[in-house]
């Protein structure tokens, strides 16, 4: 995706960087909930620490999600780096999944159909 917004804006930085920017939120993102969820599983399992781990796993969660908010602001109005460009970044992710969906599900069609 950086590549593409590269060639898009003719070999200006800001598009790719706006890209990289992008998937550096969803990062942020993907470790907080991560964080989230293994500290309410280890609560429910009846962890050693019980209500103490998920109440310090949900301080986390939130902390990481002001730490997100922060980022964000930062790309978009401090280094005003392209929304798109951002956007871009973050859903490239997402993209790249619904690619392999289609990948996957047009394999099972031939494997059914029997053509190559």
């Amino acid at each position: 995706m950086a590549l593409a917004a590269w060639i898009a804006a003719r070999g200006r930085v800001a598009a790719p960087l706006g890209v990289v920017a992008g998937g550096a939120l969803v990062a942020i993102s993907y470790r907080g909930i991560k964080g989230a969820i293994d500290a309410l599983t280890a609560a429910a399992g009846g962890g050693s620490r019980g209500g103490v781990g998920a109440a310090m796993g949900l301080v986390k969660f939130f902390t990481r999600y002001a730490i997100l908010a922060a980022a964000a602001y930062v790309i978009m109005a401090r280094l005003r780096l392209p929304p798109v460009a951002v956007f871009a970044g973050a859903s490239a992710l997402v993209i790249a999944a619904a690619i392999e969906a289609v990948r996957h599900l047009l394999h099972g069609l031939r494997d059914r159909t029997g053509t190559n």
